[in-house]
């Protein structure tokens, strides 16, 4: 599951209730003139007569049933000793429950989006201040429906508070609040309490959608997508397109049904099949291409896909419709900081706060970027061993017969949302026939990324088997959401043999990449480089590495992998370390990706890797080299450690060896 789902808001559970008229009072029957024609009635009597108090209260009453509760209530207030208490007590209750459902409603203004419930919620408070209320059920009344305008105005904890309460009190809370209860439990990331609520709620109204669709968010925040997705499909395939009342001659838009076809597809891009979800919504943005909601979603799951262009052009096409939709706000946020565009982000940030400083999701956002923003350092250890085929201790391997190092890099906060500068330093060290060989460096560095370019040079000191300067200076250039290359030369590389080390032998490099990453699905990766070392032995390398998912279920990723490789050296395998003239290698294998535990930003993921295939090396033959790898993956805020084992049976000059290895990497700030 995606951090900080957006889940797309329903409309209000009380407003369809708010908006209709309220019922009739208990003294009414069916023999009674109905509302429309009473008021009808009663302003012919008081036209007649100004003074005639049954017509006006007959008028009071039939504008309250009419729903002009409003209306109603201030006429009211010219002649309160013409009503009971509980008749006044009601009209003001549906007064103030008429301002909670307009204040739900579009404003003619952004700076008037609030104003109405708080206005609302204000006059509630006066008459639960003012006038306490003598009937119990609406004392209780004024309770419930300021939850309702305490979740517009994205106070939840409120909400919560003032649902325990009434808990507390022995009062059974009505059910048309409990999607509302629900929702904002929701908010405050309480999935587990929200699951009975909404639960009830549905129980006494099964045919509320957003109730329903409140539940499949709440199954899913709590990983029981085994739940959650039959429920959003069976959601959808409940409700026509294009409903028909009996008798009429066409059908009407089913708003529902659209809420539980938007909401279907994303339940499954939470479930990390995103390319269903794209197909679905694709599908529904070909029918309705001017609905700002639907567009953003289309934009949240283009952003999951790897394609944040593409996304960032679905959000600003719902911005153009709707400038104020918290979704695609939110969203670019996110997309122009995967562009790595930070000060765009910073503004749009900006235009966030303003709109919505009332959403909870804000905070979010704004820690995201922040550490986008700040330190970011990776610190990495690894140890090894190899042995020959006959278990002796000993080895040809470049790797040497033990093995391990340690790297750390440290790059300051962003400074004018292009640059950082850090330091470096790592230590690398083998055993071999002849002893122990170590190389340390260690250094500065600048680094530059914006927009399509990234940028970077090092300098540093080497010490141990060399000694002497180290530097790199490369970039890097992205072309699309799909394709990126990138060049890096290195004097005193980092990647050179320490078996060459140990003879005093350096190298510099120069080295091409490219990646074709088209969707979250699929990616392939070159790399060319020439190691030229200082015997004058060059070294040219070509690798090439792809992975396609082949299944996707919520908690299960399984990914094809194929890698090619092959090298050659201008001096062949005379020069006393590892230097075949020339070898090559295939393998394809399977990596499996289980999401063991998750709550939100904080997961818990285990990996497992098996490869094999045909390693070819000039004068040597071909063998067949297993490989067979075990990784944990810890996630939180933002924050990653990653430690794995892996086993291996390579070919060197065609003696098998086997090689056991492991490392422990921690990520600190997104650290790439």
């Amino acid at each position: 599951m995606p951090s900080a789902p957006l889940r797309r808001a329903p409309l209000p559970f009380i407003l369809a209730a708010l908006l209709a008229p309220p019922s009739l009072p208990l003294a009414a029957s069916a023999s009674e003139p109905l509302p429309s024609a009473a008021l009808g009635d009663a302003q012919r009597r008081l036209a007649a007569d100004a003074a005639d108090d049954d017509a006006f209260r007959d008028q009071v009453l039939a504008l309250d049933a009419l729903g002009a509760s409003a209306l109603a209530a201030e006429r009211m207030a010219q002649r309160p000793q013409l009503f009971a208490d509980h008749e006044r007590e009601r009209i003001e209750g549906d007064a103030v429950a008429r301002a909670i459902g307009w204040g739900r409603v579009e404003p003619e203004t952004p700076d008037a989006r609030l104003a109405e419930s708080r206005a609302a919620l204000a006059q509630l408070e006066a008459l639960q201040r003012d006038a306490p209320r003598q009937t119990n059920w609406e004392a209780t009344r004024l309770r419930v429906d300021a939850l309702s305008a305490l979740n517009h105005l994205q106070q939840h904890e409120a909400v919560v508070a003032g649902y325990q309460a009434l808990l507390d009190d022995g009062i059974e809370v009505p059910a048309y609040i409990l999607g509302t209860v629900g929702d904002s439990l929701l908010a405050l990331r309480r999935p587990a309490d929200a699951i009975p609520v909404l639960e009830t709620a549905i129980a006494h109204a099964p045919h509320d959608i957003n109730a329903r669709i409140l539940l499949g968010y709440a199954l899913i925040e709590t990983e029981r997508f085994d739940r959650a997705l039959p429920l959003f499909e069976a959601l959808a395939a409940s409700q026509d397109a294009w409903p028909r009342h009996a008798g009429a001659r066409s059908g009407y838009e089913n708003w529902d049904r659209y809420s539980a076809d938007l909401n279907h597809a994303l339940a499954h891009s939470y479930a990390n099949d995103h390319a269903r979800a794209e197909r679905m919504l694709q599908s529904q943005a070909g029918i309705g291409p001017n609905n700002p909601g639907l567009q953003a979603a289309y934009g949240s799951v283009q952003s999951r896909r790897s394609r944040p262009s593409a996304a960032l052009e679905r959000y600003e096409m719902a911005l153009t419709m709707a400038p104020q939709d918290r979704d695609a706000l939110a969203g670019r946020v996110g997309t122009l900081t995967a562009l790595d565009r930070i000060d765009e982000a910073r503004d749009a940030l900006t235009t966030l706060q303003q709109a919505h400083p009332e959403d909870l999701r804000l905070e979010r956002v704004e820690r995201d970027l922040d550490r986008h923003r700040g330190v970011q350092a990776t610190l990495s250890a690894n140890r090894g061993r190899s042995r020959q085929r006959d278990g002796a201790d000993t080895s040809i391997s470049p790797f040497g017969s033990r093995d391990g190092g340690w790297a750390l890099d440290v790059r300051s906060p962003l400074i004018d949302d292009r640059w950082r500068v850090g330091v470096f330093a790592h230590e690398g060290w083998a055993d071999f026939v002849d002893g122990r060989v170590r190389h340390r460096a260690a250094g500065v560095g600048t680094w530059y990324r914006h927009d399509r370019l990234g940028a970077w040079a090092t300098l540093g000191a080497a010490s141990g088997a060399s000694s002497g300067a180290t530097w790199t200076l490369g970039a890097d250039w992205r072309f699309n959401d799909a394709w990126r290359t990138g060049v890096e030369l290195a004097r005193n590389a980092q990647g050179t043999s320490l078996q060459a080390r140990r003879l005093g032998i350096d190298a510099d490099s120069a080295t091409l990449t490219a990646s074709y990453v088209p969707r979250d699905t699929f990616a392939l990766q070159g790399r060319l480089s020439r190691l030229r070392y200082d015997d004058g032995n060059t070294r040219d390398q070509l690798g090439i590495d792809a992975s396609q998912r082949l299944l996707t279920r919520p908690h299960l990723m399984v990914d094809g992998l194929l890698s090619a490789y092959t090298s050659r050296g201008s001096r062949g395998d005379t020069v006393g370390y590892f230097n075949p003239e020339r070898d090559a290698s295939a393998n394809v294998g399977l990596r499996l990706d289980h999401i063991t535990w998750r709550h939100y930003d904080t997961a818990f993921q285990q990996r497992v890797d098996v490869m094999a295939g045909p390693y070819w090396q000039r004068d040597a033959g071909t063998h067949w080299v297993p490989s067979l790898g075990y990784r944990h993956l810890w996630r939180r805020d933002g924050h990653e450690l990653e430690y794995g084992v892996a086993w291996s049976r390579p070919v060197y000059d065609g003696l098998r060896e086997q090689r056991v290895a492991f490392d422990v990497e921690l990520r600190w700030g997104g650290a790439r």
